[in-house]
């Protein structure tokens, strides 16, 4: 066996020569960037291509695609634990779908497979972009007057993947007449000091990960 360094070196070495002799070493992932609310599932479309002549004898993800890194099997770390679930195949399928997404999983995963030959290693690099994103009420205007316009936006630290529906709740009550699909903000046109109190808001299929409630203080004209 040879060591880490030179190890690294070889996949480098090999990935060169691939260019030269025509060999196609790689892996490709659909989507490469994902972001979801904590509690969502995911799912990876991966393929990965090799010379005809090597035969795949393991296959396995791992976190965080650092060159240096000593990659582990996702599937065995205790942290994934019945939430990794391994789609692919030993040919030219590397499918991943992992569930209950918490936030410590913001990371980036990439797929790895080892041929019979010694020198027949390879990493997908770059990985998928996984971030697990936070929720967060906004209100404009910041001060609200009673007869104005007052808007609420449920927030994502990024741009939430599979166009999400969001629910509205004030006083940890669903606002039914607001459930509005692939719509992020609330409008109160016009408010009323009716309209006062705190409000949340959630990803749907997602509701036990709620967004902190903000208070909505409505000054009388």
């Amino acid at each position: 066996m040879f060591p880490r360094r030179e190890s690294i070196f070889l996949e480098i070495f090999l990935f060169h020569l691939s260019g030269v002799l025509g060999w196609r070493w790689g892996v490709s992932y659909a989507p490469q960037e994902v972001c979801v609310v904590a509690g969502s599932s995911i799912y990876v479309d991966c393929t990965y291509t090799y010379p005809q002549n090597l035969e795949v004898e393991t296959t396995f993800w791992y976190r965080g695609c650092s060159i240096d890194a000593s990659p582990e099997d996702l599937s065995q770390d205790e942290q994934f634990k019945g939430r990794v679930e391994y789609l692919g195949d030993e040919i030219n399928n590397c499918s991943l779908r992992i569930r209950d997404l918490r936030e410590s999983d913001d990371a980036e995963y990439c797929f790895r497979f080892i041929t019979d030959k010694w020198w027949g290693k390879w990493s997908g690099k770059p990985g998928v972009a996984l971030s697990i994103s936070d929720l967060q009420v906004l209100v404009a205007p910041g001060k609200v007057t009673e007869g104005n316009r007052v808007t609420l936006t449920c927030n994502a630290t990024c741009s939430l993947s599979n166009d999400p529906t969001y629910i509205w709740y004030k006083r940890a009550v669903i606002l039914t007449s607001n459930f509005t699909t692939g719509n992020n903000t609330l409008t109160l046109d016009p408010v009323s000091s009716e309209d006062a109190g705190s409000y949340s808001c959630a990803v749907r299929g997602q509701e036990d990960h709620p967004s902190p409630a903000v208070t909505l203080s409505v000054r009388c004209m």
